[in-house]
């Protein structure tokens, strides 16, 4: 799985009725803007993630997502959001083996 920084600038919901199946649907997707480097240094792209369910209520803020190939309706190979983990947070460490003593 791959690892990127993504700023989320907003999450927005579309949906609708599925002309074939005639039962609703609904995407979120994530206005973003996704770091990466590239041999001439940084490189910022600007664009849309779906997100998965499990992810639609993101907020605003930096992450570091990771990514996951999946099969699109097409048959394409495509990229796919699997977890979001708020960037540069401090994370906790644990406690010593001194310390419960």
């Amino acid at each position: 799985m791959n690892k990127q920084k993504v700023t989320i600038l907003q999450v927005i919901e579309r949906g609708g009725i599925s002309k074939k199946s005639g039962l609703p649907w609904k995407v979120h997707s994530a206005q973003c803007i996704l770091e990466q480097e590239s041999e001439k240094g940084k490189e910022l792209l600007v664009g849309t993630l779906n997100l998965p369910e499990s992810l639609q209520n993101s907020t605003p803020g930096d992450y570091l997502a990771e990514f996951a190939f999946y099969q699109s309706m097409e048959g394409r190979l495509e990229p796919r959001v699997v977890s979001l983990v708020p960037f540069g947070m401090p994370r906790a460490k644990p406690a010593s083996a001194s310390a419960s003593a």
